[in-house]
Order: structure tokens, then sequence, then C-alpha cells
């Protein structure tokens, strides 16, 4: 039987007359790469929205672990074990790569930030800094402001901002657009890396990436789920292919 870390049954959710979630269901197993792909406008990051708590869902249920995470706020979804990147690199590009870092760390641990610069020297960061700087290969980046990073070691450090909260499962929302064919390398590298660790619910556009990364696909159109399957089932889903694939 499958160990399902997150449930996701008959979301529904609108905006006026636009439906961005209709009777949306599909299972995540626990350790898996799980792609969520779909045209434009599908509703992929609303998903990402309602599961995160930032919009409430108009029915439906969210099951994380068995536990319903129905009408918790973000804050409290983030301690039952969802980390989140975002679709726009969210870092703070006037502080350091090891700042950013390790304001995550202090984030993850509740912390209020009051005493900052104690805090950076706190045994919590001092012991988990370098780890996980090396993790998204930015040790020796840590002393420089992060505004000066590539776009795709921004990526890097966001992703591995989120993994320091020790997310069970970590969302990562169109991690390759914008990115050069070195940084999706490295990204994907990264991704590999935490595979089995960390589950993934992976949107992207990028189906190179998508299919060479994925356990598992779920294919959203107009907000409804037409097909969840093995990257092998979905190529040749005939619904797919007419709806988003192309015949090739």
């Amino acid at each position: 039987m499958a160990d399902y870390i997150l449930q996701v049954k008959k979301l529904c959710k609108s905006f006026g007359a636009v439906e961005a979630s209709r009777d949306l269901s599909f299972n995540i197993e626990r350790g898996h790469i799980h792609a969520l792909i779909g045209p434009n406008g599908a509703g992929k990051t609303t998903v990402l929205n309602l599961l995160s708590g930032e919009l409430e869902q108009d029915s439906g249920r969210i099951y994380l672990n068995g536990e319903k995470l129905d009408g918790l706020p973000v804050h409290k979804r983030a301690l039952a074990g969802l980390g989140r990147s975002f679709q726009i690199t969210s870092i703070f590009e006037n502080l350091s790569v090891s700042e950013n870092m390790a304001l995550a760390i202090l984030a993850g641990q509740g912390h209020n930030y009051r005493f900052w610069k104690n805090s950076m020297k706190s045994a919590a960061v001092e012991s988990s800094l370098v780890e996980a700087l090396e993790r998204v290969d930015l040790l020796g980046s840590a002393g420089q402001p992060a505004a000066t990073l590539s776009h795709g070691e921004k990526r890097q450090l966001e992703v591995g901002m989120a993994l320091v909260g020790r997310p069970q499962l970590l969302m990562l929302d169109e991690p390759m657009a914008g990115q050069g064919a070195g940084g999706t390398v490295a990204l994907k590298k990264l991704i590999r890396s935490i595979k089995g660790q960390t589950t993934i619910l992976l949107v992207e556009h990028d189906m190179d990436v998508v299919f060479s990364l994925a356990d598992q696909i779920s294919v959203i159109v107009y907000g409804h789920c037409i097909a969840s399957a093995s990257p092998e089932e979905i190529r040749g889903h005939p619904e797919v292919q007419h709806a988003y694939l192309g015949e090739q």
C-alpha cells in the first residue's frame, strides 16, 4: 500500500466566475519527486497557494501525514512540515549569503530576531550554517552580498533556505525559470541530491527537467487534474498529449 505524505481531495477554489481549482484530487508518495504540470493559467500556482495556506479553498480537503491542514495559517503549516520556494526569488539581497541562510535557520526555530547580531553567533547557527551552505554549493560565496549572486545561485540559496527548516514536503514553484543551461544543471543536481530525504512537489514548465526528475506527474488543465501517473504513462496519455504535450 502506498505511503502518501500528501492527499488532496476534491479541492475547489473560484475567483468570481473563474474556477482556478475544480474538484482537484491527487496524492504524493513519501520520498518521491511529484511534478505538477499544465498549460499557462491551468491553476498550478493556485494549488501551491492553497496547500501553503496563502489562499483558503472553497471546498475540499488537504491532508499532510493524515492530518487535516484545512484552516491552518501559513506558519502552522510550515511547522507541520511544508516548505516552499517561490516563482520569483525571495531572498534578502542586501544581506550576505550567510546572513540569509542564518535567518532561515533561526526562523525554523521560531526565533524572534530581537538580538540579531548575537543570534548570528549562536550555537544553533554556527552548528548548521556551514553544512547548509555546502549542501547548495555556496560556502565559497558565504560573505558576499546575495545581490551579487547569479540568478541560478540565488535559486540555490532560496532552496537551501527552505531546506534548513527540514520540511517533510518541499514545494518548488518554477525553480528553473530564467536559468541558463549551467544553472539548470546545478539545480537539477541539487534536487536529485535531496531526493528520498525530502518529498518534493515540483511545478515546472521545462519538460526535459520534469521527465528527468519526476517519479510521478499530475497534469492540471483548467484547474482539474486530468491524469496522475508515472512519466512513461503521462507521455503516452492521449488526453495529456492533446491538452498539453503535443503529438510529438
